[in-house]
């Protein structure tokens, strides 16, 4: 394929600039402000001209969470588009998982037609065109990403746009919001339009240590008899994952960690999946090294004592977006963690420093959650996936209050294994799922969801396009009947409440729930439903050959929960 020599279109300007920015999906949810560029698309591609592929999804917060996905497997922002507020609006919590996680996704929106009486082709012929007018579109995700911007015409289009991408991926990088209104895409470009050269509007490099911090830190951590670390996603760069298991074999560090990622192998013996364990080296450390983690520990549980030395690498380590952050940290190092982590251990090496002769703490004994002749644990699931799936496969993970379960048994050592949102909001994992296949067509995905996880996902919606778009995987839903995270905070609170008394709390049972199984045919997806532990393993046994066999596949496992 070959380009035309210009485009003939703000809209076609549009397409143009995303291939020059390395676009290579487009996750789209049209309306009637898209049409400018859908029909770009069209005319592009008959002209011989290489296109992103376009990704229809039937629910927009399906398309940020695919596109957010596709930028943790790949480092490279993609593009979602959706159709003025209300499609911004149902991104929903995707926004906030996008912005949490530093997951660089240019979202562009329509805007309402700016004419109303002929003055302008693409202007208002619909009455949505009026509803959909409001005072400050942008003011939906203002506070959820890193930048914003109307683009105004194809003069200054293919600026704002590097401007976007570059914003995008500048570490730590974050969603960025464009607005455009059907006029302007359909705006005929008569002259020339310069257009930056994408080279020179790249992301800065990521930034190294300044050297008195580094020194400060090597002294704290080389002098330490106790030391600790922490981490949350510092396995986001693969990279990363062998440099800080270096560092924490040259200190005879224990590693806690939250798992967002796979940040450091889960069967080498420095790895901590106990809680009770954490809670209590969080306690006796003398000094901790707190690594790209947003929420380090939580103070309630457990923190370390008030004399113990924290040191903090991270690319933002003041948090100003958590109003609330508010973590003691004696030396705080603005560093790309990989950067800082190999500098560290370079300056510890030169200090002299050696792993010790014997481990400084005393590891407890490992907590058991078996299930019972009467139900399914948790962990049984897990245990059966450990046994199933490869060291390659990649999990995606959203399973809430049976996270810990996961952590603990189902071992992850392989970096770029192991996906969750980053945030708090629910319904990214199946999304997710499509944007790791497409981004690794050639990789087994596994995703683990609650069951109320799984219905806020657009289930019907993200089993539709995965058939279209060919990126099966099997969805594992662990069916608990209800909301287990918002039971405990009600029995913790009021432990001598009503709700302790009769053992209920209201609003967090889902009785009756649909057949999972059911929505995944309708989908011509494999299913089955779970109820006896001696099916569990053949179960997902059929389900991944399903998977393998090019069909997505759902297997709903009826388990057991202490808050239930």
């Amino acid at each position: 394929m070959t380009p035309v020599a210009e485009p003939r279109t703000t809209a076609e300007l549009l397409v143009l600039t995303l291939v020059e920015h390395g676009v290579e999906v487009l996750f789209l949810n049209p309306g009637t402000d898209t049409a400018p560029v859908q029909e770009a698309f069209a005319r592009l591609a008959a002209d011989g001209v290489a296109v992103p592929r376009v990704v229809l999804c039937p629910h927009e917060s399906l398309a940020l969470a695919a596109a957010h996905a596709y930028f943790a497997v790949t480092g490279r922002p993609q593009v979602v588009m959706v159709h003025v507020d209300v499609g911004t609006q149902n991104l929903g919590a995707m926004v906030h998982n996008a912005f949490r996680a530093d997951a660089g996704v240019v979202i562009i929106a329509g805007r309402t037609p700016r004419s109303s009486y002929g003055e302008e082709p693409g202007g208002r012929d619909t009455p949505v065109h009026w509803q959909q007018d409001v005072p400050d579109q942008a003011g939906i995700v203002r506070s959820y990403v890193r930048w914003t911007a109307d683009l105004a015409g194809p003069e200054t289009l293919a600026q704002q746009l590097s401007r976007a991408f570059q914003v995008a991926g500048a570490a730590p990088g974050g969603p960025v919001y464009l607005t455009a209104a059907r006029e302007v895409l359909m705006q005929p470009v008569t002259e020339p339009v310069q257009r930056p050269v994408v080279a020179r509007h790249r992301p800065p490099a990521p930034p190294a240590p300044h050297p008195d911090a580094l020194e400060r830190a090597a002294e704290v951590l080389a002098r330490s008899a106790r030391p600790l670390i922490t981490t949350t996603r510092v396995g986001r760069q693969p990279e990363a994952v062998a440099e800080l298991v270096g560092l924490a074999e040259l200190l005879g560090a224990p590693v806690i960690d939250r798992r967002e990622r796979v940040n450091f192998p889960s069967t080498h013996p420095l790895y901590v999946t106990d809680p009770r364990e954490s809670q209590e080296l969080l306690r006796q450390a003398d000094a901790v090294l707190v690594v790209d983690s947003d929420v380090p520990w939580i103070p309630q549980r457990a923190q370390p004592a008030a004399d113990a030395s924290i040191v903090l690498i991270d690319h933002d380590p003041v948090r100003a977006s958590v109003p609330g952050w508010s973590f003691p940290v004696d030396v705080p190092i603005v560093a790309d963690p990989l950067i800082g982590l190999r500098q560290l251990t370079a300056k510890l090496r030169e200090r002299g420093a050696r792993q010790p002769d014997a481990a400084w703490w005393t590891r407890a004994a490992a907590a058991q959650s078996p299930g019972t002749d009467a139900g399914i644990a948790p962990a049984d699931v897990a245990r059966v996936l450990d046994g199933l799936l490869s060291e390659e496969d990649i999990l995606i993970e959203e399973a809430t209050t049976n996270m810990e379960a996961l952590r603990s048994e189902l071992r992850r050592t392989a970096p770029g294994t192991l996906y969750q949102a980053g945030g708090s909001g629910l319904g990214w994992a199946l999304g997710a799922s499509i944007g790791v296949r497409l981004a690794s067509p050639e990789r087994r995905v596994v995703t683990v969801v609650g069951d109320g996880s799984f219905m806020f996902s657009e289930p019907l919606a993200a089993l539709w396009a995965a058939r279209q778009q060919d990126t099966p995987f099997l969805t594992v839903v662990l069916r608990n009947g209800g909301y287990a995270a918002s039971r405990r905070p009600v029995f913790a609170l009021f432990p001598e409440g009503e709700s302790s008394k009769n053992a209920e709390v209201v609003g967090t049972r889902l009785p009756d729930l649909p057949d999972f199984t059911a929505v995944a045919q309708s989908c011509e997806a494999h299913g089955e439903h779970v109820r006896e532990k001696a099916r569990l393993e053949p179960a997902i046994v059929e389900a991944l050959k399903e998977v393998d066999g090019g069909r997505c596949a759902l297997v709903a496992v009826d388990v057991t929960s202490p808050w239930l």
